[in-house]
């Protein structure tokens, strides 16, 4: 169960490494999520791909027979990874060629994320890219969201 009181599909916990396959990941984010984990290889300890928030569809997501086939998870929004160290938890985007409108994805993500697993330690927000578009770098310092470009 989750804070809102519904029931959740448990998502895998993967160590942070370079693995052969990241769920739901498309190719250039791929590339650009490597070269992170080579930068700072020690940056997390386990990470969650693909983390849905939000709220459920506006529809009975039950299959005709009422079997949950959990289908309102393809109508939440994603995560793209969670990432957890020991004392916080870091919300984070990959972005090929970031802009503004990355900045309101990650910051929409934290706060259903804070809405709805209650964490018990503090959420940053983190973009990680391979391009920064102009006034980014100011843009996420004014709202306190990590950028870094790889």
């Amino acid at each position: 169960m989750t804070a809102r009181g519904t029931i959740k599909k448990m998502l895998d916990v993967f160590k942070y490494e370079k693995r052969y396959k990241y769920p739901h990941m498309k190719p250039s984010d791929v590339e650009i999520w490597e070269r992170y984990i080579n930068k700072y290889p020690n940056a997390y300890e386990n990470v969650q791909y693909d983390f849905n928030v939000g709220d459920p569809p506006p529809f009975n997501p039950l299959g005709n027979d009422g079997e949950d086939l959990n289908q309102d998870l393809l109508y939440r929004l994603k995560i793209d990874v969670v990432g957890h160290t020991g004392y916080e938890t870091d919300i984070i985007e990959i972005k090929p060629n970031a802009g503004p409108s990355a900045i309101g994805q990650v910051k929409g993500y934290k706060t259903l994320y804070i809405r709805d697993e209650l964490p018990n330690r503090p959420v940053r927000m983190l973009i990680v890219t391979d391009k920064l578009q102009p006034n980014m770098e100011y843009l996420c310092k004014v709202e306190g969201i990590m950028i870094v470009e790889v």
